[in-house]
């Protein structure tokens, strides 16, 4: 009986999204400078901007696609978009928040919210 080759499985197609419609909306916030930066900073195996056919970042509207089909961590996109928020002097009023398994949300950060505990102690003394 013959042996039949055994044929590795491909890895699934990936696609990570970055929701970016609030700065946008408010116009502080580049689309193309993101996308430059994030195509820029991916390592693959150890060398950055070495995406070859296996990555592929692009800007749909609000949104910034990465799509994979290597093995490829969410959390390592979300600390790049930190690192970009921080450069670009972003990181003190936005933050970057998981809204679904393959999405980021880039939000405001709620500063209101911190304040009514703090008046409602007032009000009591």
């Amino acid at each position: 009986m013959a042996v039949k080759p055994v044929s590795t499985p491909k890895a699934a197609k990936r696609v990570f999204k970055i929701d970016c419609s609030l700065p946008l909306g408010d116009s502080i916030f580049d689309m193309d400078n993101f996308q430059q930066y994030i195509a820029s900073r991916i390592k693959v195996n150890g060398k950055t901007a070495n995406l070859g056919e296996d990555i592929v970042v692009e800007a749909d509207g609000d949104f910034l696609n990465v799509t994979t089909t290597i093995a490829f961590s969410k959390r390592y996109l979300k600390y790049l978009t930190k690192k970009f928020l921080k450069k670009n002097n972003f990181r003190d009023y936005m933050r970057v928040s998981a809204t679904g398994s393959y999405t980021y949300t880039i939000k405001y950060f709620d500063l209101e919210g911190g304040d009514e505990e703090f008046e409602g102690e007032e009000e009591e003394n």
